[in-house]
């Protein structure tokens, strides 16, 4: 039986592929038969998907440097997709591949390899030098009666070594020779947001959870679960009436991050226990400088805000509100309100503790990726001495889509 609402669905997930140029014309509707069937006709045109791009980039965590990278969304034409990219400067030496496959031998079973080798020195807060060598296979499998759900199940191993230099430099004798990661993981998402990658309608559920060590093997025993919740709405569409035109968006989003670690992750602190503040490393707080917000509050026995052992915590929260203007699927321009905390141990978790910032954003797509500028003033910022003392920030964003 004809179900509009169905169609619909079906008209924006056509869109949503990206495969084809936008907007997606309204399909036609034309009688089959005398019985009353019909057929429903999507008239799509293909646009270019795979790119090349090169070029050379600067930064304050990477220093000067370039990349290279190939990838293609569409391979073979069956949705498949490949990428490779090599980014090199003063302090970053990054190269990864992947593949993935969303219909296993035509069924509902997706699939992603991936392979990495990373060497980074962070200049940023004085974290110190790490190299990390692994991969990972995850698997996907479709929720029963849901067709935004999907369970991911995956496997990953990961050796890590520090340089001589920073906060990394100083937390173990040997270097971390011997460090190695081995985790499983279970992953469950539902996803019904449009118009990405700056959504204006739908909601994204996500709870994860990985487990460490212990009979996995590996130097580290811990167990981590996080979970993310999007909700986005429309609030107003401007224009985009005459053929071959789109609106102008405007849209209110709320969303919320939290996450906790059990058992102690060793070595492996700095990226499996989370830190807060900024934009550039771990959860993202806008309105405060990066690891200024510690497990004790905010860091004010320091004006560089270095990266320290109590910079860590197992426990956080964030949570965003927005409302923005999406001009295309390559600008958007946002007002937001960020709170966001962190805690030593998951016991301690208080949501009614929260550090505030709300500023001014704005966000484009480049061949390196989603590129961000945001403005954003931190209310709960204090001076050396205890004071009050809120502030305005800047922040860089690169590879990350709010």
């Amino acid at each position: 039986m004809f179900n509009q609402e169905r169609m619909i669905r079906s008209w924006r997930s056509i869109s949503n592929l990206g495969f084809f140029e936008n907007p997606l014309p309204f399909p036609d509707v034309r009688p089959a038969n005398d019985a009353g069937d019909v057929d429903i006709i999507f008239r799509v045109k293909e646009k270019r998907t795979g790119n090349v791009n090169f070029g050379a980039s600067v930064g304050q965590g990477t220093g000067l440097g370039g990349f290279i990278g190939l990838e293609q969304p569409n391979l073979f034409g069956k949705c498949k997709r490949g990428s490779l990219q090599y980014q090199f400067g003063q302090f970053i030496q990054d190269f990864n591949t992947s593949y993935t496959d969303p219909g296993i031998r035509g069924s509902l079973i997706s699939g992603q390899v991936s392979l990495y080798r990373s060497r980074a020195r962070y200049q940023i807060a004085d974290l110190g030098q790490q190299t990390r060598t692994g991969g990972s296979l995850r698997v996907g499998f479709p929720f029963p009666r849901s067709r935004f759900t999907r369970i991911f199940t995956s496997y990953g191993l990961e050796s890590v070594r520090f340089g001589t230099q920073g906060l990394l430099g100083t937390v173990t004798t040997n270097s971390c020779a011997g460090c190695v990661r081995s985790t499983f993981g279970v992953d469950l998402s539902r996803d019904t947001r449009l118009d990405m990658p700056f959504a204006t309608e739908g909601q994204l559920q996500s709870i994860s959870a990985q487990f460490n060590g212990g009979p996995l093997g590996g130097s580290a025993t811990f167990q981590r679960y996080t979970t993310e919740f999007r909700n986005y709405t429309i609030l107003a569409r401007i224009g985009g009436t005459r053929p071959g035109t789109q609106p102008l968006r405007l849209t209110f989003g709320l969303s919320a991050r939290s996450g906790a670690v059990f058992g102690n992750p060793g070595d492996f602190f700095f990226s499996q226990q989370f830190s807060l503040g900024g934009v550039q490393f771990g959860e993202m707080l806008r309105g405060y400088p990066e690891f200024s917000i510690t497990p004790q509050g905010f860091a004010t026995n320091t004006s560089t805000f270095n990266a320290q052992r109590g910079s860590f915590g197992s426990a956080f929260f964030a949570s965003t509100a927005e409302v923005g203007l999406r001009f295309n699927q390559s600008l958007y321009v946002n007002l937001f309100y960020d709170a966001g905390n962190l805690w030593a141990r998951p016991r301690d978790f208080d949501p009614t503790r929260l550090f505030r910032g709300s500023g001014l954003g704005v966000s484009t797509v480049t061949p390196l990726g989603p590129l961000g500028i945001d403005y954003a003033y931190g209310f709960d910022r204090r001076a050396a001495d205890g004071r009050p003392d809120p502030k305005w920030q800047l922040h860089f964003r690169l590879g990350q889509i709010f």
